[in-house]
Protein backbone atom coordinates (compact mmCIF):
# COMPACT_ATOMS: atom_id res chain seq x y z
CA UNK A 1 0.00 0.00 0.00
CA UNK A 2 1.58 3.68 -1.05
CA UNK A 3 0.35 6.39 1.57
CA UNK A 4 -1.03 8.13 -0.95
CA UNK A 5 -3.60 5.24 -1.29
CA UNK A 6 -3.82 4.90 2.50
CA UNK A 7 -4.53 8.70 3.08
CA UNK A 8 -8.13 9.78 2.53
CA UNK A 9 -9.67 12.43 0.84
CA UNK A 10 -10.49 15.67 3.47
CA UNK A 11 -14.08 16.69 3.83
CA UNK A 12 -14.08 20.82 2.43
CA UNK A 13 -15.82 22.67 4.38
CA UNK A 14 -16.75 25.10 1.39
CA UNK A 15 -15.69 25.19 -2.30
CA UNK A 16 -17.40 27.51 -4.33
CA UNK A 17 -16.40 28.44 -7.91
CA UNK A 18 -17.35 31.39 -10.04
CA UNK A 19 -15.58 31.82 -13.16
CA UNK A 20 -12.19 32.00 -13.06
CA UNK A 21 -11.90 32.40 -9.26
CA UNK A 22 -12.05 29.42 -6.92
CA UNK A 23 -12.32 30.27 -3.01
CA UNK A 24 -11.39 26.51 -0.89
CA UNK A 25 -11.96 26.87 2.77
CA UNK A 26 -11.26 23.48 4.19
CA UNK A 27 -12.24 23.62 7.99
CA UNK A 28 -14.73 26.00 9.73
CA UNK A 29 -12.92 29.44 10.75
CA UNK A 30 -14.42 29.83 14.50
CA UNK A 31 -12.19 32.43 15.56
CA UNK A 32 -13.31 34.52 12.15
CA UNK A 33 -17.26 34.09 12.65
CA UNK A 34 -17.19 34.86 16.37
CA UNK A 35 -15.38 37.97 15.34
CA UNK A 36 -17.70 38.91 12.32
CA UNK A 37 -20.77 38.01 14.37
CA UNK A 38 -18.86 40.45 17.64
CA UNK A 39 -18.65 43.17 15.35
CA UNK A 40 -22.03 42.58 13.63
CA UNK A 41 -23.73 42.97 16.98
CA UNK A 42 -22.00 45.65 18.07
CA UNK A 43 -22.47 47.33 14.83
CA UNK A 44 -26.76 46.25 15.01
CA UNK A 45 -26.81 47.17 18.73
CA UNK A 46 -25.11 50.82 17.75
CA UNK A 47 -27.88 51.35 14.73
CA UNK A 48 -30.85 50.11 16.93
CA UNK A 49 -30.23 51.91 20.24
CA UNK A 50 -28.30 55.26 18.64
CA UNK A 51 -31.75 56.26 17.44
Amino acid sequence: MTPSSTTQKRQLFLDLRVGGLRLTIQRVPHGLITLVSALGGLAGGTAWFGR
